[in-house]
């Protein structure tokens, strides 16, 4: 039996004409553009592989038969800011297509098929990282809201810490955030879902959504002796 495409926000026609139109701006770009043109030998072909997968995710069907996640976390030297510099060309694209609809719904499963790609290729290379441990002889006694981009405190998003003596355990949900911290050694880290972070005491530090998404913090403080 044939899919459905009744209820489809686009065409084949649409397909093909967002991938080629996309791709074309992917081998013009400088910084895009010899990462692809370093792997693509037959573009012919995977123009007309990407159109595969692309229909199978917004229509529906059942052409593609490739394997893009192992493919790309092969890659070496992937970093953040390439995963959003293809999504800034993605979106300027789509918006230029005048199709509302397909627009929505190809953001969205572009900016998860980013934020998977990058969780898959994190743990398949050693990236530098902070800690995600606590020290012993702590105890849980509160957690956080869970935030997302839209309940997110200004106060989050600036240069803030815990208290004396207060550890947190930030745990990602969903999504992408940016974890920088804005003392020594200033590290930031681009967390994705089911990567945690442990916050230190007095250590400033703020938050920042690379993808909508979801996260909570769990505090910490010196477990009480128990009582003789």
């Amino acid at each position: 039996m044939q899919p459905d495409h009744s209820d489809a926000p686009c065409t084949e026609d649409d397909v093909r004409e967002l991938v080629h139109r996309f791709y074309a701006h992917v081998r013009e770009d400088a910084t895009l553009g010899p990462i692809f043109e370093a792997r693509v030998t037959d573009w012919d072909t995977h123009l007309s592989s990407l159109c595969d997968f692309w229909s199978a995710l917004l229509l529906g069907t059942r052409r593609f038969q490739g394997a893009p996640i192992p493919a790309h976390a092969r890659i070496p030297d992937l970093s953040w800011p390439l995963f959003q510099r293809w999504l800034a060309l993605f979106h300027e694209v789509t918006a230029t297509l005048d199709r509302p609809a397909l627009q929505a719904q190809a953001d969205a499963m572009a900016q998860r098929i980013a934020a998977k790609l990058w969780q898959v290729w994190q743990d398949r290379n050693v990236l530098p990282s902070l800690p995600d441990t606590l020290p012993d002889g702590l105890k849980a006694y509160r957690d956080s809201p869970v935030f997302t981009p839209d309940n997110l405190p200004p106060a989050l998003q600036a240069a803030h810490s815990t208290k004396a003596g207060t550890w947190g355990v930030l745990t990602v949900h969903t999504g992408i955030l940016r974890y920088t911290l804005d003392d020594p050694p200033h590290t930031a880290v681009v967390l994705s879902a089911g990567q945690r972070i442990v916050i230190q005491p007095q250590q400033r530090h703020h938050v920042a959504f690379e993808l909508p998404g979801s996260f909570q913090i769990t505090f910490y403080r010196e477990a009480e002796p128990a009582a003789e």
